[in-house]
């Protein structure tokens, strides 16, 4: 078993703002919406195949009204849309990946 403090998580996500900021990036950008995904309930079923599409789009502008909306609740699925998030900025920055 392997544990990571959510203090560790803090500084990592930090780091992470930061890495963008540094580079310039006080925007991002992206072109393609739509992207494959594993539900997150079968990630470590490996007995099929199972892949849906998912849109992009749709995760940024449901992570946005968190930031918008004071009475929206966070829920468990925006964090597969902030993951999703951070994977498209990673392979648009480093697309050898």
């Amino acid at each position: 078993m392997k544990k990571i403090e959510i203090k560790e998580l803090e500084i990592i996500f930090f780091k992470i703002i930061e890495k963008l900021k540094s580079e310039g990036c006080d925007e991002l950008t992206f072109d393609d919406d739509f992207y494959r995904i594993i539900p997150t309930e079968k990630w470590d079923s490996y007995e099929e195949d199972i892949i849906h599409e998912a849109s992009l789009f749709d995760d940024l502008d449901s992570v946005k009204l968190l930031k918008n909306d004071s009475t929206r609740i966070l829920t468990y699925v925006d964090f597969d849309r902030v993951a999703s998030i951070l994977r498209a900025i990673s392979q648009k920055n480093n697309p050898i990946l």
